[in-house]
């Protein structure tokens, strides 16, 4: 094994993100210090979801395949079962086109994620195969101009009376405000709140918290959901019978996969903002909910209030990367690793495998659309 040197993949053009109809190029190389013997060399393109989860005794998992392309690189003519490759450095190209049909990159819980990623392969006779994999992510795009509800602001109230010894207070109510529904990373979500305490207890504290759920499936119908908090802001505690307001604070939006995860059936994205009240003495807290959808190509009303703030020669009409066309004026985003950090990639076909593990999907993130959000202020 000391013959082998090097084995490493690399992009010609290594972007953070490549998007479904895209083409990745690169190279396989391969330092030997000796000549080697093989079958072939080879690598192959993989993408693959997968959910499990238990519940008590019962277990549910369920996988799908999105991607699985192989590609021979150097292999033994038909008249011999194997070839040798001569010591010395040799570099190997390949390309894949990805299908235009593909889930975005996901990673949740643990061994619940859509994953993408190219391993190379030298196929050794009655000895063990020295691997290469490398992780790459495949980008969704959610256009928010064609969502109908994504420019809607949205309302809700609600109240709670707390019993004690047979006798009911007077509740204490609140009202929920967003500006719209929808939002790119990078953005922030202007909040208002307005909560009346009528119990006579007090408030502890009220948050409120921008939160993802995820929805795992199985095709037979077994699901789980698993709630992430991403942001959150606070205000201090109400005395009894007192009131608090928020005003236009505003809660950011950091790099996140989108909403929805089209063409992936087994796992499913949802976002929504909370207002959670704590009353004193009580485990039962007054939440109020509003569904938000987040996207990858911002309301072209929300870019038009930056446009004189940027700067000449960032326009173009099609975002770097975006399979789809974008039919205003927009400058391209950047592209962030996940909130959630790096998770261990590690499957259990890689016991030869070298190659980074840890990987995070990168989201875009337009880091021109919004100043850091202010401190929220405390009471």
């Amino acid at each position: 094994m000391t013959k082998l040197r090097k084995l490493e993949i690399t992009l010609n053009n290594p972007q953070v993100v490549y998007f479904p109809g895209q083409v990745i190029q690169g190279q396989v190389i391969i330092e030997l210090s000796d000549d080697m013997n093989m079958r072939d060399i080879h690598i192959s393109c993989e993408g693959k979801g997968h959910v499990e989860w238990s519940e008590g005794d019962d277990s549910y998992w369920q996988s799908e395949r999105y991607l699985h392309t192989v590609l021979m690189l150097y292999e033994s003519s038909a008249s011999s079962d194997d070839v040798t490759l001569q010591a010395g450095n040799h570099l190997f190209p390949f390309q894949f086109v990805l299908p235009v049909n593909l889930p975005g990159s996901f990673e949740g819980k643990s061994r619940c994620y859509v994953r993408y990623w190219l391993k190379a392969t030298i196929d050794r006779p009655w000895k063990f195969d020295p691997e290469y994999k490398m992780l790459f992510t495949v980008g969704s795009v959610l256009d928010l101009n064609t969502e109908p509800n994504a420019l809607a602001p949205a309302q809700v109230s609600d109240s709670k009376t707390v019993c004690c010894c047979c006798c009911e207070s007077q509740p204490i109510t609140a009202t929920f405000r967003i500006d719209r529904s929808g939002y790119v990373p990078g953005e922030s979500i202007s909040c208002n709140a307005e909560i009346q305490e009528g119990t006579g207890r007090g408030v502890h504290s009220s948050k409120i918290k921008l939160v993802r759920k995820t929805t795992h499936r199985t095709h037979g119908g077994s699901k789980e959901s698993v709630y992430n908090e991403v942001a959150q802001l606070q205000h201090g505690g109400i005395p009894a019978g007192g009131s608090d307001i928020w005003s236009g604070e505003r809660i950011q939006v950091p790099p996140l996969p989108p909403s929805y995860l089209p063409y992936c059936s087994i796992i499913e994205i949802d976002y929504y903002v909370e207002l959670a009240v704590d009353v004193l003495d009580t485990p039962f807290d007054l939440k109020l909910q509003l569904p938000v959808i987040i996207g990858t190509i911002p309301l072209q009303s929300v870019v038009n209030q930056y446009m004189p703030q940027i700067q000449p020669g960032t326009i173009t009409n099609q975002p770097m990367g975006f399979s789809a066309p974008v039919n205003f004026d927009l400058p391209p985003p950047a592209y962030h690793e996940c909130v959630f950090g790096k998770v261990d990639t590690t499957d259990d076909d890689d016991k030869n495998a070298a190659g980074n593990m840890n990987f995070a999907p990168s989201y875009t993130y337009y880091d021109w659309m919004s100043p850091p959000p202010p401190s929220a202020p405390q009471n």
